[in-house]
C-alpha cells in the first residue's frame, strides 16, 4: 500500500517501551473462546508483551490484536 509523505502506518503493534514493530513470538496458545494468546518479545529492547488475537468476519486472514493493558514488563 502506498503511503503519503509524512503519514504513519497504524497497522500492527508496536512496543510500548521503544516503539519497535518487530517481535519474536515465544509462545502461542489457543483459548477456549476461539482467540489465540501469543507471548512476544521485542527484538530491540527485549520487552515482553502479551497479545490476544481473534479472527474477524473478513475470514481466517483477518486478525484483531488487542494489547491494551496486557504488556508484561521485563525485569
Amino acid at each position: 500500500m502506498k503511503q503519503g509523505r509524512g503519514t504513519i502506518d497504524d497497522r500492527g503493534i508496536s512496543c510500548p517501551k521503544c516503539g519497535c514493530r518487530h517481535f519474536f513470538t515465544t509462545h502461542t496458545e489457543p483459548l477456549r473462546d476461539g482467540r489465540v494468546r501469543r507471548r512476544k518479545v521485542c527484538r530491540y529492547c527485549g520487552r515482553k508483551i502479551l497479545t490476544f488475537e481473534a479472527t474477524t468476519a473478513t475470514g481466517p486472514r483477518g486478525v484483531h490484536c488487542d494489547t491494551a493493558g496486557v504488556a508484561i514488563h521485563s525485569g
